[in-house]
């Protein structure tokens, strides 16, 4: 398969790109590429290119044609995270890019057994972006996915605005009335480039006052099915439901 590389700069046929160290050094060191190997680059707004490395020091790709841009997605897919521990947070950020989400809100929550400081934060969100481009690069995807940054669950939730026409708020609890599958049935779909948020509380659920909070922001409880899944399963769980209903995975892709 050939190598995709993440690039922040902007390209078009014919123009040189001198790749940032990261991706260099794993296309020079680790995949022990040379001057004349082919190689796909793409900028994270949609658009990708082939290419070939013209120079290892410093590390420069020609573009030699644009591929069609990336249609924009028929929904827009945000998942709303409580941080679970290193790597079961790791696991959902990197298969929410695979599932096609479109922005990851990560949330420190009363329940959930992680505390972050600023400092720890910063830096965790550092490395969850890493894990995106990675994971963009390996599936295909040509659209980074938006990374926030981490809030407290309950002062994000008081500063959203009302649900704009069409925006639909799903919050995940087993203990909910109504299932997902059912919602999704009784529902027609959003109109092109609508707006599904879903949000999937820590480990042990949410608190209270969490809970109360997204019922008055307009979040819809909703259950995925008669078994109680892991906090790093259930929001990606519904992902998957959602795309397979109204999104994109009908949707074929010729690649290089």
């Amino acid at each position: 398969m050939m190598p995709r590389l993440f690039t922040p700069v902007g390209f078009g046929h014919g123009s040189t790109i001198r790749l940032e160290p990261a991706p260099a050094h794993h296309l020079v060191r680790v995949l022990r590429l040379g001057p004349g190997a082919a190689l796909e680059v793409f900028d994270g707004q949609g658009q990708a290119a082939l290419g070939r490395l013209v120079s290892t020091d410093p590390c420069t790709v020609t573009v030699e044609s644009l591929l069609a841009p990336d249609p924009s997605p028929p929904l827009r897919l945000s998942l709303a995270q409580c941080i679970s521990a290193a790597e079961k947070m790791d696991w959902t950020i990197e298969k929410a890019v695979e599932l096609g989400a479109a922005a990851i809100i990560p949330l420190q929550s009363q329940k959930g057994i992680v505390r972050l400081t600023p400092e720890r934060s910063m830096r965790r969100r550092e490395h969850w972006q890493r894990l995106i481009v990675a994971a963009a690069s390996q599936c295909g995807q040509n659209r980074l996915p938006h990374l926030h940054e981490v809030a407290n669950l309950t002062e994000w939730l008081r500063a959203q605005s009302a649900p704009a026409p069409g925006e639909l708020r799903l919050v995940l609890d087993p203990r909910a009335p109504q299932s997902l599958p059912g919602l999704l049935a009784d529902r027609n779909a959003p109109a092109t480039g609508a707006e599904v948020q879903l949000l999937c509380g820590a480990e042990s659920g949410f608190g209270e006052l969490e809970w109360e909070t997204a019922c008055a922001a307009g979040w819809i409880a909703v259950t995925i099915g008669p078994r109680v899944l892991r906090t790093e399963t259930a929001g990606l769980a519904a992902l998957a439901a959602i795309q397979a209903l109204w999104g994109d995975w009908g949707q074929g892709r010729a690649r290089a």
